[in-house]
């Protein structure tokens, strides 16, 4: 009998270590899909600069570089192919309201689809203006075709901000702006005149490319205040959104002088004048920058929908006519963004006055 008792206690030891084996394997199982697909929001404003970061997972392992991401939906947003075309990206953004579907997959496997409903935001609280910066120099006689393109297109669409960047450095100009070589590099400058569209693409010198520019919906608006106190202009810039985005931004802050009288080469005499042109002006000549050339960051964290963050700078004007300077603003994608490039919006304003929001 005690044998009996001792052996079924041992069969009873056995069967409860066993299954004490079995339910922690089982807890010990991974709970997650292999291969699973998830964002951080499922409604985006379809604003073109509201956006959803997706991630992709192997288990608990961040694998979305290594994945390719479908999406299908009404259109095809900016820098994602959708409709079963193949692009890796991790952010989703669009123009196009409406539902879109997103999956992934890796090596050979497929992960479940979630769904992205991108809502339409209505006309944005803030003009779209543009900034355009010539490449120029007044030993150039190809430069008035470009130059005075510009001042006349300029003259009946305000909306369009154009800065003139003399140089290149070693050349005869007397008003190259001397951090003009970084520019040129980031750019490509290889001829003059060359002018380059919000700080994005090389103007091809029809005015329906600056139209079209201008039709752009603004996801955010800047605003200048600026004193003169002696030769310093002080400056005061905010920056409001009317979107949300992770996307790094920066602002950049210029001062530039109008109505700058040179003579300017023209080989295209007697068209625009004579060679050179001695009565020509120069507008909004690129002097010096308050920030970096490239711009200055703004904290990820300002940039939400009704948020205002401000910056404020001090330019030194010694030298030039300070009532024909000027302030421009500009907020740019941040270099090597992937997918984005160039200015969000711009602004200018004399010097001694301010520019509110519109």
């Amino acid at each position: 009998m005690k044998y009996k008792f001792f052996s079924d206690l041992a069969a009873a030891s056995l069967l409860f270590c066993i299954f004490c084996i079995v339910s922690c394997k089982k807890e010990a199982e991974p709970a997650s899909e292999p291969l699973s697909i998830s964002i951080d929001k499922s409604s985006v404003r379809a604003n073109n600069f509201d956006e959803v970061t997706i991630t992709v997972k192997e288990y608990d392992t961040d694998v979305t570089s290594s994945s390719t991401i479908f999406i299908d939906g009404p259109s095809q947003p900016p820098f994602v192919i959708i409709n079963g075309d193949v692009h890796i990206t991790s952010k989703f953004y669009t123009v196009v309201p409406g539902t879109y579907t997103i999956k992934a997959t890796k090596d050979g496997r497929e992960t479940k689809t979630v769904t992205v409903t991108a809502t339409d935001p209505g006309a944005s609280p803030f003009s779209q203006k543009i900034l355009v910066e010539d490449y120029t120099a007044t030993w150039c006689g190809y430069s008035p075709r470009v130059g005075v393109a510009l001042k006349n297109y300029s003259a009946t669409n305000p909306r369009c901000i154009m800065v003139g960047v003399h140089g290149p450095l070693g050349t005869s100009d007397p008003y190259i702006y001397q951090g003009v070589t970084p520019l040129i590099n980031s750019f490509n400058i290889q001829i003059y005149p060359t002018a380059i569209v919000n700080r994005d693409f090389e103007w091809d010198e029809y005015n329906s490319s600056l139209g079209y520019e201008l039709t752009k919906r603004a996801p955010l608006g800047i605003a200048l205040e600026t004193t003169i106190n002696g030769v310093t202009i002080n400056v005061k810039a905010k920056v409001k959104f009317d979107g949300s985005s992770n996307f790094p931004l920066k602002i950049i802050i210029l001062l530039v002088e109008d109505g700058l009288i040179f003579p300017q080469r023209n080989f295209y005499a007697p068209e625009y004048g004579a060679d050179p042109i001695s009565n020509y002006v120069h507008t909004n000549t690129l002097r010096a920058a308050a920030t970096d050339i490239f711009g200055d960051d703004i904290p990820v964290a300002s940039q939400r929908a009704g948020s205002t963050w401000e910056k404020n700078v001090s330019i030194n004007a010694t030298g030039y006519k300070m009532s024909n300077c000027k302030i421009v603003a500009a907020v740019v994608y941040a270099p090597n963004t992937f997918g984005r490039s160039g200015s969000l919006n711009a602004q200018s304003v004399n010097a001694g006055q301010n520019k509110n929001f519109d």
